[in-house]
């Protein structure tokens, strides 16, 4: 196992990508604390995580509430003796246009997917130098560099992502601390399911005619924090089976039946 004796946290990690690499980690032999406000699917995820031999806790943290970060830190640090490994994958977002969204909503927004992330680092980069280092992943998209209509704050926050990423690994290198993110194209958790219409336009925007897995991010995930990675930091690895590729092509962004 390439991660024995390291301790992870992973934010939103009561299901979809979070629950995957949380499972995943702790199969590698980390000890994982997974953080959420979904209790119920947290305690699920620890106990799967229990029943396949691996070490977990949760606790409840609204990421988007500054104290709670601050206390998920310490959480972890109090449970493990140490912190080697932050995931900060949890996710809110509301579409809309700038005329269309409420102020509230973007501020909300903003403070789960991006500032969550400096006040997660703000906290965890000490604790890492403790052990001489340690790996942040954080979860950017697609859509971090492109745009798509009505979804102002998500594509503005994931942008925010990804060079904010490149920013906290300049400063976590002189610690010996690597930061990269991943950004996912489709990925079919419970809320992004498949109909035959969005089916039909995957498989012309993907070139590999499917969306992901939440499994498959996991196992990106597990490598840019493994030591295979030693190497990788502020790198935006994008991991959407060709998505990006297809979209240099126009032609591709026509629904199903389209003709040019």
């Amino acid at each position: 196992m390439t991660l024995t004796g390291k301790a992870a946290i992973i934010t939103g990690a009561a299901h979809g990508i979070g629950r995957a690499t949380a499972l995943r980690l702790a199969r590698e032999g980390a000890s994982v604390l997974v953080a959420d406000i979904q209790d119920d699917l947290g305690h699920d995820t620890v106990r799967a995580i229990e029943a396949a031999g691996g070490i977990a806790h949760y606790v409840h943290a609204d990421v988007g509430v500054h104290e709670d970060v601050r206390h998920m830190i310490e959480r972890g640090v109090e449970r493990f003796g140490r912190l080697d490994i932050l995931v900060n994958n949890a996710y809110w977002s509301k579409p809309g246009s700038v005329v269309e969204l409420e102020e509230a909503d973007w501020d909300r927004a903003m403070a789960i997917m991006l500032k969550a992330l400096y006040l997660a680092g703000k906290y965890a980069f000490p604790e890492m130098k403790k052990v001489g280092g340690g790996a942040v992943v954080n979860m950017a998209s697609v859509h971090g560099s492109a745009a798509w209509p009505n979804n102002a704050v998500y594509e503005t926050a994931k942008a925010g992502v990804i060079n904010l990423t490149r920013q906290m690994a300049i400063d976590g290198g002189p610690l010996g601390i690597r930061v990269n993110a991943v950004s996912p194209g489709w990925i079919l958790t419970h809320e992004f399911t498949p109909t035959p219409d969005t089916d039909a336009w995957v498989k012309r925007l993907y070139a590999v005619g499917r969306a992901g897995q939440p499994e498959e991010m996991a196992a990106v995930i597990n490598f840019l924090v493994s030591d295979e990675a030693s190497f990788v930091t502020g790198h935006n690895l994008v991991a959407d089976g060709g998505l990006s590729i297809q979209l240099q092509d126009s032609r591709n962004l026509a629904p199903p039946g389209f003709s040019w």
